[in-house]
């Protein structure tokens, strides 16, 4: 168990406080829409139809499903960390409470913010897979930057979080963009039919 702190001259939460003080009551219900991850299930399947439109079926199957489990060794290996660094989210801190704008809040802790990496790792991985760069992909890093901020809108995390989970969330998004391209180029030299 390592409890981390971040707050660097109290840097971390003079950027929250002044982030977290930007919304008002006419869009906290937007962003609780962007950041509830169960609501985008249609935008989910316009990436899988992405996937299938770049790469074609077999190809588009195999890059969702490598996509899949991307996302869901990412998010467990965040909650490891969690739970080694045991940052208390911001709304959990009681001399925070009454100065943040709290519209949701975890007993999970905060550093990183996996809603930011994980959506990160989403856009890097379809624009670096893509064959071809459609204008669909500067909707979809639009899409995670909205993920991220909401995070700090709500009051659940830290900007170090949310800047930390962009820059995993990058990384992990070229790595497995990298490792599917090297599978479909294989793929591609060993059977050169299209499917």
């Amino acid at each position: 168990m390592i409890i981390v702190n971040f707050d660097l001259s109290g840097l971390d939460t003079k950027i929250l406080l002044f982030l977290n003080r930007l919304g008002n009551e006419k869009w906290d219900a937007l962003w609780l829409f962007i950041t509830n991850q169960h609501a985008w299930w249609w935008f989910y399947l316009l990436l899988f139809a992405f996937l299938i439109y770049q790469w074609g079926w077999k190809r588009g199957l195999m890059a969702s499903v490598i996509l899949i489990l991307a996302l869901i060794l990412n998010d467990q290996m965040i909650n490891f960390i969690k739970n080694i660094t045991q940052r208390p989210r911001p709304c959990n801190v009681e001399s925070l409470q009454h100065q943040l704008r709290i519209l949701k809040c975890s007993p999970q802790y905060s550093f990183f913010s996996g809603h930011a990496a994980n959506s990160f790792l989403v856009a890097t991985f379809l624009w670096f897979s893509a064959k071809r760069k459609d204008k669909i992909l500067g909707f979809v890093f639009l899409w995670a930057l909205l993920t991220a901020y909401s995070r700090i809108y709500i009051g659940m995390h830290y900007p170090s979080d949310v800047i930390t989970g962009i820059i995993e969330g990058i990384l992990s998004g070229l790595l497995t963009g990298q490792f599917i391209k090297k599978k479909f180029l294989v793929m591609q030299q060993n059977s050169p039919s299209e499917d």
